[in-house]
């Protein structure tokens, strides 16, 4: 699907670095800003789904940034995330009343950030994390070498296939994760042909009707992994 674009205002390198390393790993566009002063002449440019800022920014401070954003006709509805340094609960009830959607204490830690974007942002927030991967996976038995999981969470998972099959189909899916098969049922949400889907790529949406507790306590230790990763790549030591 197409990639909705955040824009990260932050002077704090190591902690914008982060918060746009784990949000391309959840499959987001990110560009990263130090002042509002650059939010508001990127903004002139592109208007993003979603700014996540810091409030002690050099210059402007974020609350005039803030105030600047809900004054504009155009960019009132668009969400504000706060993500600061700033403990105190008068600062958060501030920006709530300014008109930020959620307010952040740091450090965020990954799930806490991806649970935060998708009740921003998306029209069906997802409870369960998913990440983007590339696994080479088999349909009922007779893979085609053409069927790939490219998306999975701890309860379903998105199969990229040439032949897919109809809404509400039941099937079965293997594929391996750390050197161990998984087998799964699965129900066919929805479905794609080639062209049809918002990415263009063939392939259904699945979610796990039967699954081992070993092989879901794989899959959710394996998300896990792939989220300590991402925080790991973006806090360098």
């Amino acid at each position: 699907m197409k990639k909705k674009f955040v824009l990260v205002v932050d002077n704090n390198t190591r902690d914008s670095f982060q918060a746009g390393m784990i949000l391309q790993n959840f499959g987001y566009s990110v560009t990263t800003v130090k002042t509002a002063e650059e939010a508001l002449e990127f903004i002139s440019i592109a208007v993003p789904s979603l700014i996540i800022m810091e409030l002690g920014l050099p210059g402007m401070h974020g609350y005039d940034l803030l105030a600047r954003i809900k004054k504009e006709p155009s960019l009132g509805k668009m969400p504000v995330i706060v993500q600061t340094s700033l403990p105190d609960i008068k600062v958060q009830d501030r920006c709530n009343e300014a008109g930020c959607v959620l307010y952040l204490k740091k450090p965020v830690n990954a799930e806490s950030l991806y649970r935060a974007v998708q009740e921003a942002i998306e029209p069906t927030p997802r409870k369960n994390v998913r990440i983007p991967t590339y696994i080479k996976g088999s349909i009922d038995g007779s893979g085609t070498g053409a069927e790939f999981v490219t998306v999975l969470s701890s309860k379903g998972m998105f199969v990229k296939t040439l032949h897919p099959r109809p809404t509400g189909a039941k099937l079965m899916v293997s594929f391996v994760l750390n050197k161990k098969i998984i087998k799964v049922e699965a129900q066919v949400l929805y479905s794609y042909a080639f062209g049809e889907g918002p990415a263009r790529d063939p392939g259904m949406g699945m979610k796990f009707v039967t699954i081992s507790p070993d092989d879901q306590a794989l899959i959710q230790t394996y998300i896990q992994e792939n989220i300590d990763i991402s925080a790991a790549s973006a806090n360098p030591r």
